[in-house]
């Protein structure tokens, strides 16, 4: 692969906002972002989600949202009564998450810039996210240096990567490759559409080596692809799909606290 930069990045995500060909509904309209929240609800429940960000705990706290999308995570933590920032590579995920907060009636501050030189003081946030962003950037080392930088001592980190061994990239993607001539690089690139220049795909030791400077890791998998067995996903026990889901899910989940 040729030497990737952060221009190419921007340009894939300027022009596909995260599962906009999925939604059959205008950028930014009320329908699109009920429609966007029910697919992501599909994978990540109401209750999974505030599990995972622990909502209530940051009222009062900054929290930074890096990669915000259009702001499904970030709405959440202002609605729970956080002092709200996001960050993102394009101007489109930024007018999305602005527009998403106003029709919520929500207070935020939006900011366009690169996950690898965040526009913020040092040790100013006490929670930073990122859900499935920094894989996609060209040096993702330096962003989560930048995310170390930003945090207070004690901060709390929340990420989420994709997950080496899964099975998606043991399995499904294997299957693609020899079915549809479709290399692993590209299957995963592809989860978020044709022409996306970057995905990475991370393990539990390497993801735990990338987070080095963060203390009291917590790692999980989660989201399997139910919807493949039709009605038959229903006969599986829950207990046994959440098994499956935490050792073997594509999206690999990280929480920690800053060093």
């Amino acid at each position: 692969m040729s030497e990737l930069n952060l221009d190419q990045v921007r340009r894939f995500w300027q022009a596909h906002p995260v599962a906009a060909g999925a939604i059959p509904y205008p950028l930014g309209t009320r329908e699109y972002f009920e429609y966007y929240d029910r697919l992501r609800e599909a994978n990540e429940s109401v209750a999974f989600s505030a599990a995972l960000h622990e909502y209530e705990k940051f009222a009062g706290e900054r929290v930074l949202d890096v990669g915000c999308g259009n702001g499904y995570v970030l709405s959440r933590y202002a609605a729970a009564g956080a002092i709200t920032h996001g960050v993102d590579l394009t101007e489109a995920g930024i007018g999305l998450c602005r527009r998403r907060f106003e029709l919520a009636g929500l207070r935020g501050r939006f900011t366009v810039g690169s996950a690898e030189d965040l526009p913020f003081p040092s040790q100013s946030f006490g929670l930073v996210c990122s859900m499935g962003v920094l894989h996609h950037t060209p040096r993702t080392e330096r962003a989560v240096g930048e995310i170390r930088r930003v945090l207070r001592p004690g901060g709390r980190l929340i990420v989420m990567f994709y997950h080496r061994n899964s099975f998606h990239y043991r399995v499904l993607f294997p299957f693609r490759r020899l079915f549809a001539g479709k290399s692993l690089q590209q299957s995963v690139n592809e989860v978020d559409g044709v022409g996306n220049p970057k995905g990475d795909v991370y393990s539990r030791r390497e993801l735990r080596a990338l987070l080095e400077g963060f203390n009291d890791l917590e790692m999980f998998a989660g989201v399997l692809p139910w919807h493949k067995l039709g009605a038959g996903a229903e006969l599986v026990p829950a207990g046994i799909r959440t098994w499956a889901e935490r050792g073997a899910g594509w999206f690999l989940y990280a929480k920690g606290v800053r060093a």
